[in-house]
């Protein structure tokens, strides 16, 4: 066992401690765990050593269970029809961590082995120039110099792919033969994919069928591209035309299946693993550069070693219930996306626990058929899945009649009694009303984790009492490799918290004066977060002016996050630096706080709260739940609408009445929430429609900058029928 709970005797009033003469002037205390001192990360509580590297990880866990599932999917079902989708069977296809590590090994010898013979080396090159090019860390602090050494090569490998155990297959392959691995986004699209290519660079690209076009469109503009690899069979015309296109661009197709046949010939065997004088230069190595999905301009390259990973995942191991892995084991379902190191971070913590992944079919129209043929016990989130399934239940809470009375019963009894007690069963309300949403996601959940962006307490309460499971709200960053601070179940206070901070981390708060937050507030301090420890990043790549704004002179992370430190020492998550926008009048306004306020209406499915410091008030872009809106246009207009007419509801919701019953309805939440004046919405752009994906990250966060820019002139709009200067257009 490889995980490790909380101390029998543990005292929940007291979970983080600050370390005496450690505040000063303008800062907080610096404060650590309570439970567990930081040298666990390196040897356990009897003395033996832990893992230190990434492919000891792995390695350890496959001696500890070869024969175990590693990963488990849907038996697809081939179309009998030309043109008909591909269907999937309520059987499943398990695969071993035996076969992945035979699997692994194949294709990190395959890489080599091209790498060997030139097939990865720019032919205009002189003979003298590494071959493939080497990523370079210049503007690293006291790391520029080590960080290519331990490397068995240096260079990096895309992967370009829905979660899938191929895409785990090439980054096991890149821990244990000295690669970089580099994931490009699945939703972000080929612009965000050229940049990564050419910023990293990438001199090889696996990628799954439906973006094999996509890289080939953008290979003329990545002069380091030397060859294609097919994670799906091609065969026939289909692979003769993809052939001959990467020839004609001087690149070289492959199938990845063929390579891992190749790397199996005695030929072109390498063992994995660090060579025997790189073995301690090997857990400073740089194991991944895991690009930020941000909300604002080009994507960052986080730049990630192994004891980076290896310490987030061993310091999370510390306080995960040991009842998640008992029979039938830990199930783990992935269908958050692997390009985010909030997915792929949690994995690693499964593959250390001897889990299983169990991964979606990756349509999301199927996540609840594949959650209920897969039966996970361990059910991952962000905040804008959760909130989804928090209005689903009000929605059913205000149906009249004894279905909708049944429901608020239930619901008030349990939060009262988890309120009182922490209890979160009741064995008629479970029964008889909780059953069947328990059901929607395969009726074995014990474990729900939260991360990427703060979760409302009410949201939080109502998911651990439908659901009767641990609901675990957590802190981190693709800097931190999504670990920091983590929620302890048994804890039913810790609503609205992320909880304790981990093993691995210090933490310490940084007064912001000017946005009235210092580490002297009563009843406790508050400032901006800021972290040390193993965990963290080393710099963003090729970007040494960031970093230097992040890394401070003494190693400390500025996350740009408003935090507070309570009085049992958990860490809350209250504002954001940096989506703090001055209002003409001076005053200033927390966009993420107030849409965190206003969002929980059920009627909106996202909501985008929109100031400007040349303007005096705030608008927002919504996008309504066609149900609900469907109701509203019923409601205020009289005009019966099916939901799925998108196009009716679209205009109708347009229309002022509507719009001013939106705004009418804002305000109250405004009063109730004791909000500002200037805080309140005074205008709304409602739409049906989704917002598309390239308006959104791979965790559903909204890039402000780039929504602002398509909603320009609704907001120009809204604006000029606020302050009276033109007529609304909308």
């Amino acid at each position: 066992m490889t995980l490790y709970p909380y101390p029998k005797d543990m005292n929940i009033k007291k979970q983080g401690v600050a370390v005496p003469g450690s505040e000063t002037a303008t800062t907080s205390a610096v404060y650590k765990n309570a439970f567990w001192d930081n040298s666990l990360i390196r040897f356990d509580e009897q003395g033996k050593a832990l893992p230190r590297t990434l492919y000891e990880v792995f390695e350890q866990s496959v001696a500890r269970h070869p024969n175990t599932p590693m990963f488990r999917r849907r038996a697809p079902i081939a179309p009998t029809k030309p043109g008909q989708a591909l269907d999937f069977a309520t059987t499943t296809i398990d695969t071993s961590y035996a076969t992945i590590q035979q699997r692994r090994t194949a294709l990190g010898s395959a890489l080599l082995s091209l790498e060997r013979l030139g097939r990865l080396r720019d032919p205009r090159a002189a003979p003298e120039q590494p071959s493939p090019p080497e990523i370079t860390y210049e503007g690293i602090p006291s790391y520029g110099d080590k960080l290519n050494q331990g490397a068995r090569r240096g260079w990096a490998v895309g992967i370009w792919s829905g979660n899938r155990e191929e895409w785990q297959i090439v980054d096991l392959a890149c821990q244990a033969y000295g690669l970089v691995s580099i994931s490009l986004y699945e939703t972000l699209g080929p612009d965000v994919a050229q940049y990564i290519t050419n910023h990293a660079p990438l001199p090889i690209i696996f990628a799954s069928s439906n973006h094999l076009t996509d890289v080939l469109k953008v290979a003329p503009h990545c002069p380091t591209l030397r060859a294609i690899v097919t994670m799906d069979p091609v065969s026939g015309a289909e692979r003769d035309v993809l052939t001959q296109w990467s020839a004609s661009l001087g690149i070289t197709f492959l199938d990845m299946s063929e390579l891992e046949q190749w790397g199996c010939q005695p030929e072109n065997f390498f063992a994995p693993g660090p060579l025997e004088d790189e073995k301690e230069l090997d857990v400073e190595r740089i194991v991944t550069i895991s690009y930020t999905s941000g909300t604002t301009g080009n994507p960052k390259g986080v730049i990630l070693t192994n004891w980076n990973m290896t310490s987030a995942t061993i310091s999370s191991a510390y306080g995960v219930t040991t009842d998640l892995v008992k029979d039938p084991g830990w199930k783990f379902f992935s269908y958050l996306p692997l390009s985010h190191v909030y997915e792929r971070f949690l994995h690693l913590l499964v593959f250390y626990g001897d889990g299983t992944v169990c991964f979606s079919t990756g349509d999301t129209l199927r996540l609840l058929e594949d959650a209920s043929v897969l039966k996970p016990n361990m059910f991952p989130g962000v905040p804008r899945v959760w909130n989804r399934l928090h209005s689903a239940i009000k929605i059913q809470m205000d149906t009249p009649g004894l279905k909708g009375a049944l429901l608020r019963r239930a619901v008030n009894t349990k939060l009262a009694n988890f309120r009182s007690t922490g209890e979160i069963h009741h064995r008629v309300y479970d029964a008889l009303v909780f059953r069947k949403l328990r059901n929607l996601i395969g009726g074995e959940v014990k474990y729900m984790t939260s991360g990427a962006a703060p979760l409302a307490a009410a949201v939080h309460e109502m998911l651990k009492i439908a659901f009767s499971c641990d609901v675990i709200q957590g802190y981190g960053m693709t800097e931190t490799i999504g670990t920091c601070t983590k929620g302890i179940p048994e804890d039913n206070t810790a609503m609205g918290t992320c909880g304790q901070i981990q093993p691995c981390n210090d933490v310490r708060l940084v007064d912001v004066p000017e946005m009235g937050y210092t580490h002297a507030d009563k009843p406790n301090p508050r400032g901006e977060l800021c972290l040390r420890g193993d965990n963290i990043f080393k710099g963003y790549l090729h970007d040494p002016v960031n970093t230097a704004k992040t890394i401070d002179a003494e190693g400390w992370m500025h996350t740009g996050d408003i935090a507070e430190i309570d009085a049992y020492g958990r860490v809350k998550i209250v504002d954001r630096v940096k989506n703090v926008v001055k209002l003409a009048q001076g005053e200033y306004v927390a966009l993420e706080k107030i849409e965190g306020v206003y969002a929980l209406n059920p009627l909106f499915a996202t909501l985008l709260v929109h100031a400007d410091s040349l303007r005096s008030s705030l608008v927002a872009v919504a996008v309504l739940e066609p149900a609900l809106a469907a109701k509203l246009v019923q409601d205020v207009l009289g005009q019966t609408i099916d939901p799925a007419n998108t196009e009716a509801l679209n205009k109708a919701v347009l229309d002022p009445k509507i719009r001013a019953y939106l705004v009418a309805g804002l305000a109250k939440v405004a009063k109730k929430n004791k909000l500002n004046g200037y805080e309140n919405i005074r205008g709304i752009y409602p739409r049906i429609t989704p917002f598309e994906d390239d308006l959104l990250t791979p965790t559903q966060k909204i890039k402000r900058n780039v929504a602002a820019k398509r909603f320009e002139q609704e907001i120009d709009d809204m604006y000029n029928e606020i302050e009276g200067a033109a007529p609304a257009k909308l």
